[in-house]
């Protein structure tokens, strides 16, 4: 793998870490549902989702 994936990748590991950080998971703990979640759960779901999207994505394109 290229160094320039790699980043990717490392980018995408610093932003998750910032979208798990405390003042977003306040932000998104309320007694609000969507589906009959709780929005926390949904919020955290969605993050992971996206991330293994988007990691699948870069592995899969640019794999060598």
């Amino acid at each position: 793998m290229k160094k320039r994936h790699q980043q990717k990748l490392i980018f995408l590991s610093l932003s998750l870490i910032l979208l798990i950080n405390i003042p977003f998971v306040f932000a998104y703990n309320s007694d609000v549902s969507v589906l009959g979640f709780p929005l926390f759960y949904f919020f955290i779901f969605v993050i992971w989702l996206i991330s293994v999207v988007i990691s699948f994505s870069i592995l899969k394109k640019y794999s060598d």
